[in-house]
């Protein structure tokens, strides 16, 4: 006989397993629509239904450690429905919670059954039979030395019975009124003939009532949904009734929470113009964007409560400002370079169109050496002031003008340099994935190695496309990334005489293996090339230099490379990196990451393998943040040149690429 059930949802005070959730909206009380009545037998004490009168309960029996206990769930073959019970079961969430009694977990055990009868409904077993039997081995009278009771065994029965498909899907409007257009039914993920699971019930109402939605129907529902369980065929009907509401327009906005920042700003980045269809896309992408311009706490972005006249709805758009100004700070560590540090004052909102001003100081190499002979002269630390002005939707919608002023003092192993940089560029989003900028810059300095000092003056003309598929972009887990810098630049006084371009293409891919992020493969693979000029001619900081935390990790820095005579290295007009790890989880919060790395410079206008790659290898350990992941690397040369460290620490933010 077939048993009908209306489904009423309602709110949970507690958190439950998901399968429970849906099977308890999908099916009601478990008393209703129950295929198979569990016999209450495998509690002692628990009978049937008998004339003889009730005995009196037996007095309760505390044991000071309370009555620890093994559960075992059986007669489930199926990896996905074990995991399904062990997930409802309250035995197994409690078990090292030991109850203080003997019938406490006697009481334990009989909740479960409900749980566990309506997590096999859910999973599409309706005719499921359990049996819990609770063995207690201190009943013999034998107890082991010192008195300790073993554990108590509870054996929890399973006899999953058929699997019911689903038979028909039905879908009709409130009152007999005929939906908008042809309602597919199709991918719903939920079909004849498919297992009668209660999640995916619930999960094809929800895309149901969003492909209204996405119709323009903004105030569309769910108003039943009918659920038919024939025990004949062992299959279920379901017939939903939606109400679809009044086709929806954009109506007047309104934009609350507003202090400092301008209105205009905000109403520039709402994708609709009044009057225009309800799109939930445009909607979310309005919320995007407004939260892109990083002057907000929060975005909210919503449709009035109640429909207007002529589906023509006011849309509200509240915000909450972030503090205007903000300072930070940061370290590095390597063995070789030393202490780093950096300091940085901010401004998210200069002038009313949150315009982002930062002026930062960083101080590199205190307590290291550079490594190089070109700095014995210059006994100071790297050292770099630097100003950076952003203002977005500059002469077009989320186009961004960007400003940066420096002034530097660094000696890397391979150079001593003092100079002066000033970039002016244009930074615009072409798709969600895809950025491109462009723009000038010029720099004026001295770069001195041990044999020559160049003064330089260049103008450069920067170009870049960036594009990134992944899905975090401090701690990716998969996707790919790409990134694409050609600069051609003109030498306007100084030592160098011909131009050149200068060509740097990275690329990386990311994979989890576990679809869960905590076993994640990573690769990269990084090309350079210098054009138009030959090496002598290229002031040593406009070079290729390969080695490092975030190049060859096991070489110090610039290191992995051909040397002169004074063992400094040289740089080249090309250059190749190859590198690879594995990102493991160990918690929520710690990982270990094993990595090998290669690559090399050359003095070829293209990578042409004439130098050997160097070649590093090690393990790094992550500590996972809000901000992005802690990490520390530890990596050793696996064929060094004369003189090489044996090993190389670096310690920094983020990953490594």
């Amino acid at each position: 006989m077939a048993a009908a059930t209306r489904i009423a949802a309602a709110p949970f005070k507690a958190p439950i397993a998901a399968p429970l959730v849906a099977a308890l909206l999908l099916l009601g009380p478990s008393g209703s629509g129950r295929a198979q009545n569990s016999p209450v037998d495998g509690v002692p004490g628990a009978q049937p239904g008998s004339d003889a009168p009730a005995e009196e309960p037996a007095e309760e029996e505390v044991r000071p450690s309370g009555v620890r206990y093994d559960v075992e769930i059986t007669g489930v073959e199926d990896d996905g429905l074990r995991g399904t019970l062990n997930d409802a079961s309250t035995l197994v969430e409690l078990k090292g919670d030991a109850p203080p009694s003997l019938i406490g977990l006697e009481r334990r055990a009989d909740s479960d059954r409900d749980r566990l009868q309506t997590a096999l409904r859910s999973a599409g077993y309706y005719d499921a039979r359990l049996d819990i039997r609770i063995e207690d081995p201190a009943a013999t009278g034998t107890l082991p030395a010192g008195g300790e009771a073993p554990p108590v065994k509870v054996t929890v029965a399973v006899t999953p019975g058929p699997l019911y498909h689903i038979k028909t899907v039905t879908v009709r409007g409130t009152n007999g009124t005929t939906l908008p257009g042809e309602l597919a039914t199709e991918e719903l993920g939920l079909a004849a003939g498919m297992p009668a699971v209660a999640q995916g019930v619930l999960d094809a109402e929800t895309a149901l009532v969003g492909r209204l939605a996405k119709r323009g129907y903004a105030f569309a529902k769910a108003s039943d949904r009918e659920v038919v369980v024939d025990h004949s065929d062992r299959t279920m009907d379901v017939a939903y009734t939606l109400n679809p509401g009044p086709l929806t327009r954009y109506g007047a906005t309104r934009i609350e929470g507003l202090e400092k920042v301008d209105e205009d700003l905000v109403r520039g980045r709402l994708a609709w113009t009044e009057g225009q269809v309800y799109d939930p896309g445009a909607t979310d992408r309005a919320r995007q964007d407004i939260a892109a311009l990083q002057v907000f706490d929060t975005v909210r972005v919503r449709m009035a409560d109640e429909p207007g006249p002529d589906g023509v709805t006011p849309v509200i758009v509240t915000v909450g400002e972030r503090k205007r100004r903000f300072i930070g700070g940061g370290l590095t560590f390597s063995t070789e370079d030393g202490l780093g540090t950096n300091a940085y004052w901010g401004h998210r909102n200069l002038f009313g169109g949150a315009e982002q001003l930062r002026v930062g100081v960083d101080v590199g190499r205190v307590a290291g050496s550079s490594g190089g002979s070109s700095s014995t002269g210059n006994d100071l630390p790297d050292l770099r002031f630097s100003v950076n002005f952003r203002k977005p939707d500059f002469l077009a919608v989320k186009q961004s003008l960007v400003v940066n002023f420096a002034v530097v003092n660094d000696q890397p192993p391979a150079y001593s340099r003092v100079a002066s940089e000033l970039t002016v560029k244009l930074e615009r989003p072409l798709t969600e994935q895809l950025t491109v900028s462009y723009g000038v810059t010029s720099e004026r300095g001295r770069v001195r190695t041990k044999d020559t000092t160049y003064q330089t003056a260049f103008i450069g003309v920067p170009l870049g496309a960036a594009w990134n598929g992944t899905d975090n972009l401090l701690n990716p887990t998969s996707g790919q990334r790409a990134s694409l810098q050609v600069t051609p630049w003109f030498p306007v006084g100084g030592d160098t005489k011909s131009p050149f371009t200068s060509v740097r293409l990275n690329g990386s891919t990311y994979y989890d293996l576990g679809n869960d992020g905590r076993y994640v493969a990573a690769a990269r693979v990084g090309l350079g090339s210098i054009l138009g000029t030959s090496l002598t001619d290229i002031p040593p900081d406009h070079r290729f230099f390969a080695g490092g935390g975030g190049s060859v990790r096991g070489y110090g820095f610039q290191k992995a490379g051909p040397r002169d005579r004074y063992d400094d290295p040289v740089g080249g007009r090309s250059l190749f990196e190859i590198g690879a790890e594995l990102r493991i989880k160990v918690t929520e919060s710690i990982g270990v990451v094993p990595f090998v790395d290669a690559g090399t410079v050359y003095d070829s206008a293209y990578p042409d393998f004439s130098e050997p790659l160097r070649v590093g290898a090690g393990v790094g350990l992550r500590y996972y943040t809000d901000f992005g992941p802690l990490r520390v690397d530890v990596g050793v040369p696996l064929n060094p040149a004369s003189g090489d460290a044996r090993w190389q620490l670096y310690l920094s933010l983020g990953q490594a690429f």
